[in-house]
């Protein structure tokens, strides 16, 4: 399987402030993932898998049931993954500026 990403809420339902979408990925080679930042706040609450992940610089271990949040401009991601896949719903809100959602699906197509 390849990374997917299903978006369950946004422009396209209305919704012009929040997103909403479930994320699938497969653990990467390397097992090192991307780390980033963004305006927006983030939370994630985790379906299935185990990943070990950087808030900062903290790192915390997330499994099913389990809920991070990402406040605004905060580096955050997968530092190591173990399992083989990992599965995840994303709630996050949309700031003017920031980059697409991963499933593009967050803002009308012909904007930021």
């Amino acid at each position: 399987m390849k990374n997917e990403y299903i978006s369950l809420l946004g422009y396209a339902e209305g919704a012009r402030k929040i997103h909403v979408h479930v994320t699938t990925l497969d653990a990467p080679i390397s097992n090192e993932g991307h780390r980033h930042s963004h305006n927006a706040e983030e939370a994630m609450y985790f379906l299935e898998g185990e990943v070990e992940y950087a808030i900062g610089e903290e790192i915390v271990k997330a499994g099913p049931g389990d809920l991070l949040f990402f406040p605004s401009n905060v580096f955050h991601g997968p530092v190591r993954f173990m399992s083989d896949r990992l599965k995840y719903l994303v709630i996050r809100n949309i700031e003017p500026g920031d980059e697409r959602c991963c499933c593009d699906k967050d803002r009308p197509p012909d904007t930021e």
